[in-house]
């Protein structure tokens, strides 16, 4: 932590709230010596990263992690502690060992990672480097490739582009790019901080998405597999000297990817398409030892309550979370062991200042929320009501609201308002102690892809983070460099600190957060 930001940070305790209440003030006071002077973020997020690593849906790591950050609420003196299952079919997959080598025409180590859910390659397997560009017209494919693919390894996709990192990899939002965003009077489809997916509603058409766009492939690898094929290699072009296998959704059973499938990096795709170029045809050893499994009992989310203290209010609930799943060829630091670690260190903050908020807190970890939100969906479902039904349960009308954090480590820099132009008021109110750290940048726009979308479906006031882009999207999200080293501490006790004050304040409003018509 830098020496400014500790001077900062201590003027700032000594000072107070001059402009708010006295009861306000002390509780503010307090949860700023908590979250500033005495944080356990960076220790919780390595524990889940070094110590518990990936945590893939379906996997004894993942619940492993659970059952830790289940004994670590309890050991808080959290009120409820406890889960609930989301999927009775989502497979676990772990790799016990592989490797990618080249032999031929010289020797060159291959930087890869298997993709989630691919079978085992039953031993060492060898064979030639053919290359298929494209395999969108699968009739094609077959008319050209039928009765030629036995024993091949498949190099597919385009040749990556040159990159010679010009750009910065690490970014932080400009002010002009904070000043468009806030002035923006519709919530979609522009957003110059995000992702969204405009008016696209997400949630009902959920199913068709992931039938259309992430398991479009599996006609593919059938015809693979029924040819003989041995193994697939593929690139993402625009992560430099990373390997990124992200985007396999095969998670149930009968859906394994039945082909070894392995993301290699840039350069050495790069390499491997220009020697065949030359008509030399490389030669692929490789391979990989992974298990398949299904433990329904994995499947959970985890859930921690800090009991309301108002009669009246009590019943009533502010809900904070993150998903507690990552990819597999990291330990998922930042994809979100960022977001998983600061509602965590939250919950610790308001449990230990011993504030006693009117209404309920309760923090919920999602799983499987990489493969389309299955963790938020059961929890919605089961609590709320059916998707695409207009009847609600009467639960609906007890959250006040929902806050999520899924965008890597970066600072916190506002609220994603997703349409709700009424809270903008009461946030700004509620922020305006730590504009100094500029925290409070207020847009109506909406963002995406992440859980909050399954609360503003159902019409809960459900706010995702604006944070710092940092390097989330150049060099850790789904990649094998989601690791410690690139979460910043100074931005995680802040984040930690601002959430656990704003969840404290909307806990103590006379009525809940205004909802959207």
């Amino acid at each position: 932590m830098k020496i400014h930001f500790k001077i900062l940070i201590t003027a700032f305790l000594i000072v107070g709230f001059p402009a708010l209440s006295q009861t306000k003030s002390v509780a503010l006071a307090k949860i700023n010596t908590e979250g500033f002077q005495k944080s356990q973020v960076m220790s919780l997020i390595g524990e889940l990263s070094d110590v518990y690593g990936p945590r893939l849906t379906g996997t004894d790591q993942y619940f492993t992690a659970a059952q830790w950050v289940k004994k670590t609420m309890e050991n808080w003196g959290a009120d409820k502690v406890y889960f609930e299952n989301y999927c009775n079919d989502c497979m676990g997959w772990e790799v016990k060992s592989f490797n990618v080598e080249m032999t031929e025409p010289a020797y060159m180590k291959i930087q890869a990672y298997p993709y989630a859910w691919t079978e085992s390659s039953n031993g060492v397997q060898i064979g030639d480097l053919i290359w298929i560009e494209r395999h969108t017209d699968l009739e094609k494919v077959k008319n050209q490739w039928s009765g030629k693919l036995k024993g091949k390894t498949i190099l597919i996709g385009s040749a990556p582009e040159q990159n010679m990192l010009f750009d910065a990899l690490s970014t932080r939002f400009t002010e002009e790019q904070i000043e468009e965003a806030e002035k923006s009077i519709v919530p979609a489809p522009s957003n110059p901080l995000g992702p969204t997916a405009g008016d696209m509603n997400l949630i009902e058409d959920l199913e068709v998405i992931f039938e259309r766009f992430m398991r479009k492939d599996d006609a593919f690898f059938a015809f693979l597999k029924a040819e003989g094929a041995l193994s697939i290699l593929g690139t993402t072009p625009f992560y430099p000297g990373i390997v990124h296998p992200s985007g396999t959704y095969n998670y149930k059973k009968g859906h394994v990817k039945s082909v070894p499938y392995f993301a290699i990096s840039p350069e050495s795709f790069g390499k491997l398409k220009r020697l065949m170029d030359r008509e030399i045809n490389p030669k692929i050893k490789f391979h990989l030892d992974s298990e398949l499994y299904l433990k329904p009992e994995n499947n959970v989310n985890i859930i921690a309550e800090i009991s309301g203290s108002d009669p009246k209010l009590k019943d009533e609930v502010v809900m904070i979370g993150a998903h507690f799943d990552s990819w597999h060829p990291a330990s998922g630091a930042t994809d979100n062991g960022a977001g998983s670690a600061v509602m965590m260190e939250v919950m610790r903050i308001i449990k230990a200042t011993r504030l006693k908020p009117k209404r309920t807190i309760r923090m919920v970890l999602w799983g499987g929320e990489e493969q389309g939100y299955l963790g938020s969906m059961a929890y919605a479902q089961n609590h709320y009501g059916k998707v695409k039904e207009t009847a609600r349960k009467k639960e609906v009308e007890k959250i006040s609201a929902y806050i999520n954090m899924d965008n890597g480590a970066g600072q916190m820099r506002g609220i994603y308002l997703q349409g709700n132009e009424a809270v903008k008021p009461i946030f700004e109110e509620m922020l305006a102690p730590y504009e100094y750290l500029d925290v409070n940048n207020l847009t109506i726009q909406n963002t995406n892809f992440t859980d909050h979308d399954v609360f503003d479906y159902y019409k809960i006031p459900g706010f995702q983070i604006i944070q710092d882009k940092l390097n989330y999207s150049t060099v850790t999200h789904h990649t094998n460099l989601d690791a410690l080293e690139y979460v910043p501490e100074r931005d995680m006790m802040i984040n930690a600190t601002v959430i656990a004050a704003l969840v404290y304040q909307i806990a103590e409003l006379d009525s809940r957060l205004p909802r959207e018509d």
